[in-house]
């Protein structure tokens, strides 16, 4: 943020692994530079927290007083730089595969684009053997059939 003493800074999304590898407890350092055009920032100073202590939101614990470690080595009454507030924080979860599988059903959709009758498509229906879709979907199937709490397949076709 340029030409101002109180900065605002936008919102910006970091994933947990890439912040705290999943370890909430885990110190965070932010720095804290003052931007300059010609690329020499000046370091204004930094503080510490951690995942768990963002995850509190906007409250009386997330305000970092910003500290230049050398300043306040060199000056007896230097306190801080600043402060940073945090205004927001929000959690987005991501379900993963396994979290799917984890649900307890197993459902599957198709998407029938090819034609069938042509026995160059994918979607050949060979009266004798199962086209690639089909055998594709059996061997998954079969595989996941056994996190289905009822044993079942839901499906459902796509056609655009």
């Amino acid at each position: 943020v340029k030409n101002t003493l109180n900065p605002v800074w936008q919102l910006f999304t970091i994933p947990v692994r890439a912040l705290c590898n999943g370890d909430y407890d885990r110190t965070i350092k932010v720095e804290v530079y003052d931007w300059d055009r010609d690329g020499s920032h000046d370091f204004i100073g930094e503080f510490t927290t951690s995942y768990r202590e963002l995850a509190r939101g906007q409250s009386q614990f997330n305000i970092y007083e910003v500290v230049n470690p050398k300043k306040k080595m060199k000056k007896k009454k230097y306190v801080n730089s600043g402060t940073v507030t945090l205004l927001s924080f929000s959690v987005e979860s991501e379900s993963t595969f396994l979290d799917y599988i984890k649900g307890g059903n197993f459902l599957f959709a198709v998407k029938f684009s090819g034609n069938p009758s042509q026995s160059t498509s994918l979607h050949y229906m060979n009266p004798y053997q199962m086209n690639a879709y089909a055998l594709a979907l059996k061997a998954v199937g079969e595989i996941i059939q056994d996190y289905d709490t009822l044993l079942l397949y839901y499906y459902f076709e796509l056609d655009f």
